[in-house]
């Protein structure tokens, strides 16, 4: 450097704690200092006068990344000076990562006489950087897997629930054919002993029998469904049909519906596409909404509870309309009605969590659930699912 003695000026160049080079405009090295000599493993004449892109290769055979963004480009291009991250190689085959400052030294014509290079060793922070990346994912996987537990066991809760509702109802409904079914025995028994059997009372026999074959089947298809409802697996993923579903749900609920004087109005859509999803869910959220509109009817001078299913008009979705004549959402809760532990319900009555369980399941099934209510008219819950048949 010109007005500074040349012992003096290396000694400036050694005291910095940064690589220093000087490079000259045909990216030959022209000086370096002691730090960078010592750090890359070098000795003075394997660097100076060589091609500062053969230094960081050589040996190794390993590139750094230089070729791919060279800043001594840049900064002609841009005629200012430039900053970049780039990657090196030691002698000892060691990739080390620099803060990249050049300069650019200007004649007086306005061509470049000289760069000078300042780096910064940035291999410790990128490393704490890695580091902390790699703990914060740690630390969201175990938070999503604690999420998941924490969901799944929502789900079960809510249909248990569901369960602890149907229980009383459930055991009408058995007892109902079960009583049947005694009854004829004991009338085939009472027959069997009071006369020699005729030919007209084999027919009633056969009758009984058929009446009693079909009673018991009706108890095996409740207790099927019950147990199905109940059971707490690991979620499968399977296709299935809505109507079936719906039906199954029905069947779960009869005496429920009977003996709250509900009417049920069907609308069943035939030959609709399967739904890919988990049937077990499905079948939570219908039966959900079902118990909720029974609830909401409770003082309903008209009780009619109507299910719909059918597709959308770009056939690319199933859609389920649950739809009650009951006391209705008033208009300030309608926007609430989703979220955790709200509820409109008396103190004791529930803890809110029933329908925000229920959004999230169609959440997760990557459909839409929508809410149209009028207070003291009734309510309408409408679900979307998305089929994987073509339209």
């Amino acid at each position: 450097m010109t007005g500074i003695p040349q012992n003096e000026f290396k000694t400036i160049l050694n005291g910095i704690r940064d690589f220093i080079l000087i490079i000259s405009p045909d990216q030959k090295i022209l000086e370096v200092n002691d730090v960078f000599l010592k750090r890359m493993g070098y000795r003075r004449h394997e660097v100076i006068g060589k091609p500062c892109y053969e230094v960081f290769q050589r040996v190794t055979r390993k590139s750094s990344n230089c070729l791919e963004k060279c800043p001594l480009d840049q900064v002609i291009q841009k005629r200012r000076h430039c900053q970049v991250e780039l990657s090196r190689v030691d002698q000892k085959g060691k990739t080390w990562y620099t803060e990249l400052t050049i300069f650019p030294i200007w004649e007086k014509k306005g061509k470049i006489h000289k760069f000078i290079e300042i780096s910064r060793d940035i291999t410790q922070r990128k490393a704490d950087e890695k580091k902390n990346r790699e703990h914060l994912q740690k630390m969201v996987e175990e938070r999503t897997r604690q999420l998941k537990e924490f969901h799944e066991k929502l789900l079960h809760q809510d249909k248990m629930a569901s369960l602890g509702k149907l229980s009383s109802s459930v055991v009408h409904e058995i007892n109902n054919p079960v009583a049947g079914v005694l009854n004829l025995v004991l009338l085939c028994k009472r027959i069997l002993k009071e006369d020699t059997v005729t030919g007209s009372q084999l027919d009633l026999f056969s009758q009984y029998l058929d009446l009693m074959e079909t009673e018991t089947r009706r108890v095996t298809r409740i207790t099927g469904n019950l147990l199905a409802f109940a059971r707490q697996s690991k979620i499968e993923v399977t296709r299935f049909d809505v109507n079936e579903l719906m039906e199954q749900t029905l069947m779960l609920n009869a005496n429920l519906l009977r003996i709250n004087k509900i009417r049920i109005i069907e609308d069943l859509e035939r030959n609709l596409p399967l739904i890919r999803g988990s049937e077990d869910q499905i079948q939570q959220v219908i039966m959900n909404l079902i118990s909720n509109a029974v609830e909401s009817m409770a003082q309903a001078p008209r009780k009619r509870l109507t299910l719909k299913t059918c597709r959308t008009p770009d056939r690319q979705a199933v859609k389920i309309q649950i739809k009650d004549t009951g006391a209705g959402i008033p208009k300030a809760y309608v926007s609430k009605i989703f979220e955790p532990f709200f509820s409109t319900k008396k103190k004791g009555k529930g803890v809110g969590l029933g329908l925000s369980v229920v959004y999230g399941i169609i959440e997760e099934h990557r459909g839409k659930m929508y809410v149209d209510s009028t207070e003291g008219q009734g309510t309408c819950f409408t679900i979307t699912l998305q089929t994987d048949d073509p339209p």
